[in-house]
């Protein structure tokens, strides 16, 4: 059962309506789908378990192959899933089934719905023979129960790693194709060893593929266990690198037979390779010098990256497909950028790094890029900052395969057009340079597309306001190009960094994220980098209007709620999200600025616990905010001393309402110790935390501290990346993950 099922939230045609039919629908027509969809949600679920007792005509338990109990989770956990759907379901022998856990308030309980969904995840395994992918939260003993079951299974994709302590020897003896294993974290003191001890458990030369992605301590121990693998290995993504494991890469020398890797550093690029472990450099070197079957690589955030990578380039036997850089620093990479040439098997290529200000950093890689003939999709992000006009011209006249394009530049201008539309298979063509196209221009582009750009998306997001175009030409370019090619055209204009906050920063982060932001504005700020002056609140009728009439023409996957400024600004953007059935919400609490001012007076703070915090995904506080919001309920609440004050201080937060809590620990950074830092020598780190509801489903972030004054927007930019992330199709704690990196 996958989460991509025909009546799970996510894949329900029942809400795919046009915006005509979503404006001739009730706010009352429209809950009762939605109640509708989650009942037949259920029944299936219900349908499955059930036919696992053989109580069901069919017995469709014996043919599943891929069981997600996420999902199952996930419709146990929606708010629409109480009353006569909830009795229906538990109606009978499902009864037993039920967990229940202490409610908000006294003597009130409510569905525990990870531990319900693993007792009905022991229903339905005792009789699924065919099994050969499971997923979810397990808690202990769970997978060590159904292992024996599952003579077929291959995957396992587990929220907590810990879940396979003493799993190794069952999979062995029961499991002879397991081969693949996901892990989303794992944060335990042993989790090294108890990971090595696992790998060192499984049959030998049979895991084909090693996912991990966010906070998990592996160290050398487990990576020195990979080698009992080296033979099958060939999927090999570690996405929360820390800095033990940074310098313990090159025992993985043994493990040659990759044919796609990840790294990412998981510790804020506080470890460098080259000058500061020479050896440890040289050695990982030959390692991936020594993977001639590397077909994708993907290398993110790790100090010096592109030297890492460098020798890859120039190994003759090694023929790249993709491969994405982030992180790395321009001026210090033009042996990198020369490298790309030697691989023209490149057909993804994804590159993102401080920029060089037209120096002869741009012309060594537009050089190399224009060998790179094979090239489908080009992401340039920053890197391309100062490219013009005629470097933009010639890489469409050299990449003549490209499908898919994302740059930036600087003052871009209808130049392009023509060498542009040589590219006879463009799908989609992100131009987030500072551009001064006009209407004609676009126009005329458009109406030179052909049979090849069928579906185009064109998304010009940084024009100069001095080009801003009208919203007669804007519908003239989306009827042109809709008539054309059945394409897509969106319009943003740039606005200027060094003053963004709130809306600014927002608009930047989803537009690197390649997602498309449409705004309301609540209130507008006068400030500066010292605070906030004054703030002139929007009518709260006209807010209303703004949400009306962006969520009726395009409609929405994700809502992002930042400053509402008033109290009944608040009332007016709760009432909005419900008469449109409130989507996925994140609420960034801006109650006070990252300078200290207090934004929102504590009545809007009562209105907003009280009406939005019920209807909110996932809230991101700081910890100021946490406690205003906390004090405002009448809730106590401990001082922060340690991480499991952060913890507990989220734990209550949850009871207000919202489904996940990610406070951000920036306030309060803290020493080498995990106490909070008592002087400005002992702030090492910052501690953000989310916390899911239950006492397991918590993730704590550690990064690097990092004194700065460029902090307007930081809050902003955080909710608004976690945000993207959801509509792009992760789950949330990979959203988070990914927002927090």
């Amino acid at each position: 059962m996958h989460d991509v099922s025909p009546v799970t939230t996510r894949g329900s045609s029942d809400l795919d309506v046009s915006a005509q039919d979503r404006a001739k629908t009730t706010y009352r027509a429209r809950l009762r789908q939605e109640e509708n969809m989650i009942l037949r949600w259920a029944q299936l679920w219900k349908m499955i378990t059930l036919s696992a007792t053989g109580k069901t005509l069919f017995p469709y338990a014996q043919y599943i192959r891929a069981l997600h109990l996420g999902d199952l989770e996930e419709l146990l956990g929606d708010s629409k899933f109480k009353d006569r759907i909830s009795n229906m379901f538990f109606d009978g022998e499902l009864d037993a089934c039920k967990v229940e856990t202490t409610g908000f308030r006294k003597n009130q309980m409510r569905l525990d719905a990870i531990s319900t969904s693993n007792t009905l995840g022991d229903v339905i395994t005792a009789s699924t023979p065919m099994l050969e992918e499971l997923s979810g939260k397990l808690q202990n003993g769970a997978l060590l129960r159904w292992i024996p079951r599952l003579p077929r299974l291959r995957l396992l994709n587990l929220w907590d790693g810990g879940a396979l302590v003493a799993a190794g020897p069952l999979l062995r003896q029961n499991c002879p194709e397991f081969k693949t294993l996901s892990l989303w974290g794992w944060d335990h003191p042993e989790a090294d060893a108890k990971f090595a001890d696992f790998l060192n458990e499984i049959h030998p030369q049979t895991l084909e593929s090693l996912e991990v992605f966010s906070n998990i301590a592996i160290r050398a121990e487990s990576l020195l266990a990979l080698s009992c693998h080296r033979d099958s290995l060939t999927e090999l993504k570690l996405g929360h690198v820390n800095s033990t494991a940074m310098l313990s890469l090159n025992l993985l020398a043994g493990c040659t037979n990759l044919t796609t890797l990840l790294l990412t550093d998981g510790t804020n690029r506080n470890v460098d390779l080259k000058n500061d472990h020479n050896d440890t450099f040289l050695e990982t070197i030959e390692w991936l010098r020594s993977c001639k079957k590397l077909r994708s690589v993907t290398v993110r955030d790790i100090r010096g990256g592109q030297h890492l990578m460098t020798p890859v380039l120039l190994e003759n036997d090694i023929h790249l497909v993709t491969l994405e850089l982030k992180g790395y620093v321009m001026a210090d990479a033009q042996d990198f950028h020369q490298a790309l040439a030697n691989q023209p098997s490149l057909q993804e290529l994804q590159l993102q790094g401080d920029t060089d200000e037209a120096g002869d950093g741009v012309a060594v890689l537009v050089e190399s890029l224009c060998q790179l003939t094979n090239l489908t999709d080009l992401r340039l992000q920053d890197i391309s900052d100062y490219f013009t006009d005629e470097v933009i011209g010639r890489l469409a006249r050299s990449l003549p395969k490209l499908e898919g394009w994302w740059t930036s530049g600087w003052g871009v201008t209808d130049a392009i057009w023509r060498d542009v539309a040589r590219l006879n298979s463009l799908k989609r063509l992100d131009m987030a340079a500072l551009s001064r196209f006009t209407a004609n221009g676009i126009l005329e582009f458009i109406l030179g597309l052909g049979p090849g750009n069928k579906g185009l998306v064109l998304a010009v997001m940084m024009a100069d306001v001095d080009c801003d175009l009208t919203e007669e030409e804007q519908g003239m370019i989306k009827e042109t190009i809709a008539a054309q090619v059945d394409g897509r055209f969106e319009f943003q204009l740039q606005r200027d960094p060094d003053v963004s906050d709130g809306l600014e920063a927002d608009q930047k982060v989803i537009a690197a994220h390649k997602c498309y932001a449409m705004t309301a504005t609540t209130a507008l700020t006068a400030q500066d980098t010292q605070g906030v002056s004054d703030i002139h609140h929007i009518p709260p009728t006209f807010v209303s209007k703004q949400i009306d009439m962006c969520i009726d023409d395009i409609g929405v996957d994700i809502v992002k709620i930042g400053m509402l400024a008033s109290a009944e600004t608040v009332d007016a953007v709760a009432h909005a999200l419900k008469r449109h059935n409130r989507p996925t919400c994140v609420l960034d609490p801006v109650m006070v600025a990252t300078s200290g001012s207090q934004l929102l007076p504590n009545s809007a703070i009562t209105n907003l616990r009280q009406h939005l915090l019920p209807l909110t995904t996932i809230l991101t506080p700081n910890i100021p905010e946490a406690k205003l919001l906390l004090t405002n309920a009448g809730i106590s609440f401990p001082a922060i001393d340690s991480i499991t004050d952060i913890i507990h201080m989220a734990s209550l937060l949850q009871r207000l309402g919202p489904k996940h809590i990610l406070i951000k620990g920036g306030h309060i950074p803290f020493n080498p110790e995990l106490h909070p830092a008592q002087n400005p020598d002992e702030k090492k780190l910052v501690i953000d935390v989310l916390h899911s509801g239950h006492g397991k489903d918590v993730i704590v972030f550690k990064t690097q501290f990092s004194e700065s004054g460029n902090t307007h927007g930081t809050g902003c930019s955080l909710a608004s990346a976690i945000a993207s992330n959801l509509a792009l199709g992760c789950e949330v704690g990979p959203a988070v993950e990914k927002a927090c990196r």
